[in-house]
């Protein structure tokens, strides 16, 4: 797709990168004259009309946050059956790569990108958008150690359609929290969750659970504990071990509340501090035989279980588990419900087709949508047909309505005029095509794009064509070379031309103060008014060359006039008059420069013409 232009700005120059979902590509914006980053769909995914219009939805939402820790997204658009979001540019390197190269992280380190990560996490969480899919790969690290987090919109979108796609699991399941892990509602410590995972990375160098399958590492994340980073990694402190443990907790009521907690918490860390050294989860991790003698673990030996009594135990509890959840049925794990499609539904009756199910709304935000109307839902999660138990929140968008708002006229009027007027209905000028016009005087707007009382986004750039007056008449240009300045301005002048910049050079063809060059050939018709660039030549100019012309005179009258006349480099001159008798031969030998002609006159008529 190298050099495919989309949306008619953005021209695509190289691949940078590609994922499960997307190609990215390094774009030329040539309405701001810059390099953007260009992340296009993949046909799998652009062919599902739900997911795709999920996607545009959550990538306009992202496109509305600015901060310096967050990959900026500039454009959302779609050029037929491409779909692509348009952004910031970085120059440097994922989180991922480095740990590949580097981990594990010094301290300092870790703690210094975990903070930069809490800052662009904390700031869209404000916005009302959860990123969902944190992990090294989404956070970029550029060439001066500034971090970025990207790909808000991508994830929500993910998160929002569904948790599988093509049958994977969609995102990195050995980022995801354990609500994540078992479909349920998520909120901002879902994000932290998934911060711990990548400091627990950072400083050890190993995912908190890893496996053969990506369900059984999900069920890790849902049941296990991951290995201490200390056991792993011995320079890890005390206190940084308990800020992991926190964010990774099982219980999302039990995390950091908010990534400025998390954030917070890094900052001011007692690197000395002994007050968690031991303690992993709220529970001691103490030596088995701590305080025990000899009696003691004998007696310990004693009670172990032999293998037989092991199997008897283990078959008792199995049975009661299944006497329990026979007898208790739907009871025991909640009765599943479908979740029906809300989606384009007005709130009310969209709450009301949830509450027949026993299901609860929670609107979790109101945007504005160029397709959806106001009060109507834009999104929900879960989705239609992901079974849940009753009385489950299923959190929603709602719609705001269109942002878009008529373009004013701007055609008719002065440029100044139109300026005013487009700033005052929240638009901005665009770029300019200057064109000459029979009727309308210079500075008046010819025409505009959009075109006036289309529908457009507040701060869209409007383009105009603008007069430059009546087209003037063309002329032929003048030969000047040869010419002195002065008579090279004379015959500009003459030809309603104008002279331009005039620039001293050595000739060899040209005498000092002579044309030597023009910028525009002699004969090419140009506009009346147009600047001439001329070259005067310095010299030394053309060396002579002599050549001798030898003829016989006539007999028709007795005598005759003999003219000869030189044209050449250095002008038109007579070189030879003298009177001669009829049938009488001439010889003349005459100096010239370069190329050039004598003439023959007899008698005042032109008779030959020699080329030299």
């Amino acid at each position: 797709m190298n050099g495919t232009i989309l949306g008619g700005r953005y021209e695509l120059i190289e691949i940078i990168g590609e994922g499960g979902m997307s190609t990215v590509y390094k774009a030329r914006d040539a309405v701001l004259d810059r390099i953007v980053a260009v992340k296009i769909l993949k046909d799998e995914f652009s062919k599902d009309k739900s997911f795709v219009e999920k996607f545009k939805t959550e990538a306009l939402s992202a496109a509305r946050i600015s901060h310096p820790n967050i990959v900026n997204i500039y454009d959302v658009g779609q050029e037929n059956d491409i779909y692509y979001i348009v952004m910031e540019l970085v120059d440097g390197r994922t989180l991922k790569d480095m740990i590949r190269s580097q981990a594990p992280f010094s301290i300092e380190k870790a703690i210094d990108i975990a903070i930069m990560v809490c800052d662009g996490v904390h700031h869209a969480h404000e916005k009302g958008i959860i990123h969902r899919d944190i992990k090294p790969h989404n956070i970029l690290i550029t060439e001066h150690g500034m971090v970025k987090v990207a790909d808000f919109g991508i994830a929500r979108a993910v998160s929002n359609g569904t948790i599988t796609y093509g049958n994977n699991i969609v995102g990195s399941v050995h980022y995801f929290s354990p609500e994540q892990a078992r479909g349920d509602a998520i909120n901002r410590t879902t994000d932290i969750y998934s911060i711990g995972c990548v400091i627990y990375e950072m400083v050890t160098g190993k995912v908190p659970f890893d496996a053969d399958s990506p369900i059984t590492i999900a069920l890790r994340h849902i049941h296990d504990d991951p290995v201490s980073p200390r056991t792993i990694n011995n320079e890890v402190p005390p206190a940084l071990e308990a800020i992991i443990d926190k964010s990774m907790a099982k219980d999302p009521a039990q995390r950091f509340p908010t990534a400025l907690e998390l954030r917070n918490e890094l900052l001011n860390m007692n690197w000395e501090s002994e007050e968690y050294a031991g303690k992993r989860s709220g529970k001691k991790y103490l030596p088995l035989t701590s305080g025990l003698d000899e009696r003691d673990e004998a007696n310990l030996k004693k009670r172990k279980l032999r293998p037989q009594g092991i199997a008897l135990l283990t078959i008792a509890i199995l049975g009661l588990l299944f006497g329990v959840v026979y007898t208790l049925g739907d009871n025991f794990f909640g009765k599943e419900i479908e979740v029906p499609d809300i989606v384009g539904m007005e709130i009310n009756k969209a709450q009301e087709e949830l509450s027949k199910l026993g299901l609860v709304m929670n609107v979790e935000a109101r945007q504005n949508d160029e397709e959806i109307p106001k009060d109507a839902v834009i999104s929900q999660d879960p989705v239609k047909g992901r079974k849940v138990k009753a009385g489950r929140e299923v959190n929603v968008t709602i719609s705001e309505g269109s942002e878009r708002v008529k373009v004013p006229d701007i055609v008719g009027i002065d440029i100044k005029v139109a300026e005013e007027r487009l700033q005052n209905n929240g638009f901005k000028l665009g770029a300019a095509e200057e064109r000459y016009d029979e009727i309308k005087n210079v500075g008046i707007i010819l025409a505009q794009k959009p075109e006036a009382d289309t529908l457009a986004k507040p701060g869209t750039r409007v383009d105009y064509a603008i007069s430059k007056g009546k087209s003037p008449n063309r002329v032929a240009m003048p030969e000047l070379k040869g010419l002195t300045k002065n008579a090279a301005n004379t015959k500009l002048q003459n030809s309603k031309l104008i002279l331009g910049e005039v620039k001293p050079q050595e000739s060899t063809q040209y005498f000092a103060d002579q044309v030597a060059q023009q910028d525009i050939a002699a004969g090419v018709l140009v506009d009346e008014g147009t600047k001439v660039n001329i070259i005067i030549s310095t010299g030394p100019g053309p060396s002579s060359k002599t050549r001798t012309l030898e003829f016989s005179l006539p007999s028709e009258q007795p005598y005759y006039k003999v003219v000869i006349r030189v044209k050449d480099a250095r002008g038109s001159r007579e070189v030879y008059s003298i009177l001669h008798k009829a049938g009488d031969t001439v010889s003349v030998g005459i100096n010239y420069y370069e190329n050039g002609t004598a003439e023959v006159l007899l008698n005042g008529k032109l008779n030959k013409t020699y080329n030299l």
